[in-house]
Formats: C-alpha cells, structure tokens, sequence
C-alpha cells in the first residue's frame, strides 16, 4: 500500500508505531497530541498530560528544560541531547503550522525525541523513519489546511462580477512564481485571498509567512524580515535570530501593509526582489526561494508621488496588481455571505441561529465601511446578544447603530449621485430577484424594459435574477 493512500487513521496507528517520541503543542504550550513512544519516555498518564502544558511540566522537572518552551520562545528549531530519568534522548524542536489561519504563521511546535540508549538505528534506518514522519506530518497539515479552508471559504461562487475576475485573476496568478501586489480598504478579505493564492500555488506545501509592516516598531523591522547574528546590534539575542525570509525559504512570505515599509528599508526588499538574495544583520549574503505577496489600503502611487515610497519597489511590486472591490461594491454577495459567516459563527457556538429576509435586507443595503470584517463582527454580535434563534430587522439595526453612525442607505462620504446610483442598483437588484424576468421587474419599477436593460448593463447586473453574467 502507497503511503498517499492511507487514511487519517492509519496516519495516526502509524505515528502510534514509532519508536521515536512525538510531541506536539500549540503555540501556549499546550499538548494537542503525542504518541505513545513519547508517554511511555515521559511516565505519565495521557489525561494528566492533556491537563497540563510545557510550563507547569518543567516546573514539576518532567522537561528540565523544555525544548518546547525554548522554541515557543526563540521562534527558531532546536536540537539537544537531554538526560532523563538515566535515559540520553535527542530531542529536535521546530514551529510549523498545522492549521490553516490566512495570518500564515506557525501556530503549532512539533517534538521528536529519540532515545539514544536503544540501538533503533540498527532496527530502522534514520532516513526512513525521517520521510515517514515528514509524510505523516504533511497530510496531517492537509487535513487541517482543508478543514480550515472549508470554514473560511464561501461555498458559493460570487454573484459579483467584479468579484469574480479578482478571484479569477487571483487563481491564475497563483499557477506562476511572479510577484502579486493585492490593492483594496480594510477589511475586504485580502489576507483569505493571499492564502487562497498560497492553496493553489505550487508552493502550497511550504510556508507561508505573514508579516505586518505596520505591526512591527521600525527600529526593529529590518531583524525581524531579514534575521540577525549574534551581537548584531544591542539588545541583539545571544544566538542570533532567524528572520521572516528564512522562516518562509521555498514557500511564500506574505507583506501586509506593504506602504508602511520604512523607506530606510525599501532598498533593501528591492534587493530581494530583484536578485532573490539578502544580508541579515551583521551577518553575510544569502540567498532566497520565496515568492513575495504584499498587500496594501494605501494609494501607493500617491505615496511614490511624494517620495515616501520608491517607485522602483512599487513598479517590481505590481507586476500582477490586484484590486479586491469593497463589500459595498459587491452587495449581491452579501445575503449569502452572511449566511455562511452565520453558519460558521453557529458552528462555533452550538446554536442554529439564521436570518429572516427584513434582516437580510437591511445587511444588503448597509454601505459597510468596514468591509467583510465588520460584517463578520456584527454577526458575532447578534449571535450573542439575540433573544433567539432567529435574528430580525430589530436587531440589526440596532447593532449597526452601535458600531457607526452611518444608516442604511450609504455613509456620509458619498455624494448625492453615488447615493441615488446605489439605491437604484439595490432596487434593479431586488426586483430582478423578486420577479425572475426583466418584463416583470420593469413593471414592478414602473419603467420601460428598454430603459431597465440599459441600466442593467450599466451596473453589471446579470437579467437572471441577478446572476453574474456569463462572459
């Protein structure tokens, strides 16, 4: 039997089988598995370990130290040979992510003990127990990966046209190793399409690392991207630092809020750009195997303008520009978005919580100037503070008035044309959707079907009851 062909279950008896010691932790500290090699080394019962976490063990000197903790806390892998209980156990250490969060970051620590008292070399040959693990281990992220990917991901294709060339752009993108620089406000959604990008990428079993330029204090932003050696600067960690290029080598190193890059610092990204090569602090060159995504709200033509931003790095940046359309600007998908984040905020909480069709409606006429993330925070909002199960009219208004002064109809930055535009294209919409037919929708309007067509075409409004149009 093909090792791609085993089930999850035989996965697991395999790891199960190991004579090696596996140990696996979330980024607190706490176990999420081991197998059986690794409790029969520790001598501790499973229900006390599931109980407990790597700090609390190390201070009752079951781990004296933890090789956890240290690389929880360096963010970097770890080798040791650690004496325990009489027993020598090379013990290896190293972050890798197990879920599928569009942050892309490690979120999970991984363990292997081996005992060096028992001749196992001779019963199995490193190499090989090495790939099985690494296979193991792969399909394990998979299932995650997918799982997560199911929950994040609308299971519906966008009725938005617009939306749907973004997506489309996106996806063929992905197929090369080119840069992609993704434009769009706050809250669209661009880091689940960065992680879409890195699903359906051939890097897609590699990282993907996110970093926010705008997160990380300037003075230390060049380590933390790039690494450093040991006393590079003060305050410099003793060992030196792995940085963010390496973390991401072969996979993909995601740059959010691109347009806060210190200027200082952009040469440098060029240099990365450009010659796939880079110098960590106090350290030499080297080279690098990630492909870039960065991602931005910012005008960074405006920005190029002004010279706060090089137009050299922003001309290597987009060379596949992306621009992802405001929630606003796709409202068609919003009655079936929401059901969706409602459904995965239901799952989560054990109810079966919906939305009645006056609920819906006032969702699609909102102007959301927090995009799919504020969406996503109302729902969570009704979910909890609803009287039932089924959310109505009341409690969304009520909620939205809480979050922003701005009504139902649009926000006060619009101008007048833009209102009325929107009103008109929600009330096409909603007609095309009531009655099935453009005949019927311009005698519901009280408009001629001629006069209807035209402004069908005007906003990219599908005549199929407010379909995509096939193209």
């Amino acid at each position: 039997m093909k090792l791609a062909t085993l089930m999850p279950e035989q996965l697991l008896a395999i790891l199960n089988a190991l004579e090696d010691g596996i140990f696996i932790t979330d980024l607190k500290g706490r176990p999420l598995w081991v197998n059986q090699a690794s409790l029969s080394q520790l001598e501790i019962s499973e229900e006390y370990l599931y109980s407990s976490d790597v700090y609390r063990l190390e201070q009752e000197g079951v781990f004296s130290p933890s090789v956890t903790r240290f690389v929880i806390e360096e963010r970097r892998q770890a080798s040791v040979v650690h004496r325990y209980r009489g027993k020598d156990y090379l013990v290896n250490g190293s972050l890798f992510r197990l879920g599928g969060d569009p942050a892309g970051e490690p979120d999970a620590v991984l363990v292997q003990t081996r005992n060096l008292d028992r001749d196992v070399l001779a019963a199995r040959a490193p190499d090989t127990t090495q790939a099985l693990l690494d296979h193991v281990m792969h399909q394990l992220k998979r299932m995650r990966q997918d799982q997560v990917a199911s929950e994040a991901s609308p299971a519906f294709p966008s009725r938005s046209i617009r939306y749907r060339q973004c997506l489309e752009r996106l996806e063929r993108a992905a197929a090369s190793d080119t840069t992609v620089l993704l434009s769009g406000e706050t809250g669209v959604g661009k880091g689940w399409l960065v992680n879409r990008l890195h699903q359906f990428s051939p890097r897609s079993d590699r990282p993907l690392i996110h970093v926010n330029c705008a997160a990380i204090p300037e003075a230390l932003l060049e380590a933390e991207l790039f690494g450093h050696k040991s006393g590079a600067f003060t305050g410099a960690h003793r060992d030196g630092r792995v940085g963010y290029v390496a973390l991401a080598e072969g996979g993909t190193l995601f740059l959010d809020e691109i347009g806060e890059l210190p200027l200082a610092l952009q040469p440098k990204l060029l240099q990365l750009l450009q010659e796939r090569q880079y110098r960590p602090l106090g350290g030499k060159a080297r080279s690098a195997n990630v492909r870039i995504v960065a991602a931005t709200n910012a005008d960074l033509p405006a920005r190029v303008k002004d010279g706060s931003f090089r137009a050299d790095l922003f001309y290597r940046l987009n060379i596949v520009p992306i621009e992802v359309p405001p929630l606003r600007e796709r409202s068609e998908d919003i009655p079936r978005l929401a059901k969706q984040l409602l459904a995965n905020i239901s799952k989560r909480h054990q109810r079966r919580l919906s939305l009645d069709q006056e609920a819906l409606r006032a969702l699609t006429r909102y102007h959301w100037p927090g995009n799919v993330r504020e969406l996503e925070n109302l729902l969570e909002r009704l979910s909890i503070f609803s009287g039932g199960d089924t959310i109505g009219l009341a409690d969304v208004a009520a909620n939205l008035a809480e979050d922003s002064p701005r009504t139902l109809l649009g926000d006060d930055s619009q101008t007048l044309p833009q209102k009325l535009a929107y009103l008109e294209r929600e009330a096409i919409r909603e007609a095309l959707e009531l009655t099935g037919s453009t005949r019927k929708a311009a005698q519901e309007l009280g408009v001629t079907q001629s006069w209807l067509m035209r402004r069908i075409k005007r906003y990219g409004i599908d005549a199929a009851g407010g379909e995509p149009q096939a193209k």
